[in-house]
C-alpha cells in the first residue's frame, strides 16, 4: 500500500537539523513518520521566531534527513515588525511557486500553517491545480491579520491588511479542512465567511516528551541569581509587547522585596524597555535565554509561574501558548492572566485565572499564593501534569492529525 504523502508548509517551521529548538511540527512530522506517513517540511532557509540562519547555495535546498526538509532561500531581517519581514513573506510565497516538485514526492495532503498566510495563494492557486486529488488544509496558529490588528495597532483600512483578510477569507473558503490551535476559533471563521458549512477541528499545541539525558541544568552563573530565600515566581518565554510584562513587573514593585522575586527567562523587544520599568528594584531579575533543554531546570526552582497576554477582544478565541505546556510539565502552580475563562489551567486545576492587566490583582493572588501550604501547591502542580500526559502529548495530537487525513 502506498504512504500517503504530507506537505507542510511553514515559513518559520524548525527542527533540530535546522540549528534550532524543535517545533511542534518537526514533533507532529516524527509522529507521522512512525505511522507511516511521508512528509515533507517546507521552509525558509531565515526564522526570527524560533531564531534560526541556514545558509543555503542557490535558491533551494533540500535535506534528506530523518524528516525531509525543503528550504527556501529567505532574506535575514532584524526588526520583526518591519517592511523586511514583510519582503520576506513576498520572497517566500514567490520562490514557492518554483520549488523543484519532482524531487519530492507527489502530495496527498498538503498542510498550510499561519503564520505567513501568503502560501494560501500558493496552494489555491497552483499546487491543487498540479496536484488535482491532494486535500488541503489549513492550519491557523495565530488569527491573522486580527492579531496584527488588536497587538500590532495596524489600522483595518491599511490596505496591507486588507489583502491579508482577502487571503484570509479565501483560504477559509478553499481548505477542505481548517485546524486551529484555538479552541474557539471556528466562531472568529464563521464571522469572516458569514456562514458555519466549514469542517473545523481544534488541536492545541502540546509537550514533546524527552528521555530524562535531554533536559540539562542552567548554567550556574544563572542558577545563582534565583533567590534561595524568596518566594520566585517565575516566567519562561518571550519578552515581548504581546506578553504583557510589564502588568507583572508593576505588581512586584508593591510586593516585600525580602520576601518575594520575580525572575524572567528570555529576550524579546520589549526587555529594554522592560528593564527600564524595573530599574531600582532589586527583586525583579531577568535572566537572558537559555538553551530549550535547561528550561524545565529553571522552572523547577520556582515556586509559582506566571504567564499572561494583553486584554484583547483577539484572545476570546482561544490560547494555546508553548509556554504553558512546559509549565504543566515542571509540576509547578500557574498563574494565568487572561481575559478567556476555563482554560486549560482552569480545567487542570492546577493554578488561577485573573483578568488581565491587572497588577494588584496579580500581587494579590501572589501573597495568597505564598501563604499556601507546600503541600497544597505542589498537589495542584501534579494536577497540571497528569492533565498534560492525558491530552496534551504531542503522540496525542499527531493522532487527532492522522484521524483527518484518514477523512480526508
Amino acid at each position: 500500500m502506498k504512504k500517503k504523502s504530507v506537505w507542510l508548509i511553514n515559513q518559520y517551521l524548525c527542527t533540530p537539523e535546522l540549528n534550532g529548538d524543535d517545533h511542534r511540527h518537526s514533533f507532529l512530522a516524527e509522529e507521522w513518520i512512525k505511522r507511516g506517513y511521508d512528509v515533507t517540511l517546507i521552509t525558509s532557509s531565515f526564522s526570527h521566531v524560533p531564531y534560526r540562519e541556514n545558509k543555503i547555495k542557490g535558491l533551494f535546498d533540500l535535506r534528506e534527513n530523518h524528516i525531509r526538509t525543503l528550504l527556501i532561500k529567505g532574506n535575514k531581517y532584524s526588526d520583526s515588525q518591519g517592511f523586511s519581514r514583510i519582503v520576506s513573506w513576498l520572497v517566500f510565497c514567490f520562490l514557492l511557486f518554483f520549488i523543484p516538485t519532482k524531487k519530492i514526492p507527489k502530495p496527498d495532503i498538503i498542510i498550510v500553517s499561519s503564520n505567513s498566510l501568503l502560501p494560501i495563494l500558493n496552494v489555491v492557486y497552483f499546487f491543487k491545480k498540479k496536484f488535482r486529488e491532494a486535500k488541503f488544509l489549513l492550519e491557523i496558529r495565530d488569527i491573522w491579520p486580527l492579531t496584527l490588528i488588536e497587538v500590532g495597532n495596524f489600522s483595518t483600512k491599511n490596505i496591507f491588511i486588507r489583502g491579508l483578510s482577502w487571503v484570509e477569507k479565501l483560504g477559509y473558503k478553499k481548505a477542505d479542512i481548517i485546524v486551529s490551535l484555538l479552541e474557539h476559533a471556528d466562531k472568529h471563521i464563521a464571522q469572516i465567511l458569514k456562514e458555519n458549512s466549514f469542517q473545523y477541528e481544534w488541536i492545541s499545541n502540546g509537550y514533546k516528551l524527552q528521555d530524562n539525558s535531554y533536559y540539562k541544568e542552567i548554567p550556574i552563573s544563572i542558577a545563582n541569581k534565583i533567590p534561595k530565600n524568596k518566594f520566585v515566581v517565575g516566567y519562561a518565554g518571550s519578552l515581548g509587547r504581546a506578553n504583557a510584562m510589564e502588568y507583572i513587573i508593576e505588581s512586584f514593585k508593591h510586593l516585600d522585596s525580602n520576601k518575594f522575586a520575580l525572575c524572567l527567562l528570555g529576550i524579546g523587544d520589549e526587555m529594554k524597555a522592560l528593564k527600564e520599568q524595573a530599574k531600582g528594584f532589586d527583586n525583579i531579575i531577568f535572566l537572558g535565554k537559555v538553551k530549550k533543554s535547561e528550561v524545565l531546570s529553571f522552572l523547577k526552582k520556582c515556586d509559582l509561574l506566571y504567564l499572561g497576554v494583553r486584554n484583547l477582544n483577539l484572545y476570546k478565541f482561544g490560547i494555546s501558548m508553548n509556554k504553558t505546556f512546559d509549565y504543566l510539565y515542571a509540576q509547578k502552580p500557574v498563574l494565568l492572566s487572561v481575559p478567556v475563562k476555563d482554560s486549560i489551567v482552569k480545567i487542570a486545576e492546577c493554578g488561577v485565572e485573573v483578568m488581565p492587566e491587572k497588577p494588584k490583582v496579580l500581587g494579590k493572588e501572589i501573597i495568597r499564593f505564598e501563604q499556601m501550604n507546600i503541600s497544597q501547591r505542589l498537589e495542584m502542580g501534579e494536577k497540571g501534569k497528569i492533565y498534560l500526559l492525558d491530552h496534551f502529548t504531542y503522540q496525542k495530537l499527531a493522532e487527532k492529525y492522522i484521524k483527518i487525513f484518514n477523512e480526508l
